[in-house]
């Protein structure tokens, strides 16, 4: 079944789309606009989780801080 995944930023400048055709596991056909590379901080992230031994829920920690022009979000490992 074939499957897409859309990602966008809050400021709505920046999207990905992902397409799994429901058969290749290993490829994707990855579609990117804007200033950020969703999909590229997405495969990053995943990258840091795998090298971090992929830790269970109970180590991730959430801290929400405004920066002046929204909120940010930042994500570590305990």
């Amino acid at each position: 079944m074939h499957t897409r995944l859309w990602l966008a930023d809050v400021e709505a400048t920046s999207w990905a789309s992902v397409d799994y055709d429901g058969r290749q596991l290993s490829t994707f056909a990855v579609a990117q606009y804007g200033p950020r590379r969703l999909w590229d901080e997405v495969a990053l992230a995943y990258e840091g989780y795998v090298a971090a031994g992929r830790p269970g829920v109970p180590r991730h920690r959430l801290r929400i801080s405004p920066d002046g022009s929204g909120t940010r979000h930042h994500v570590t490992l305990s």
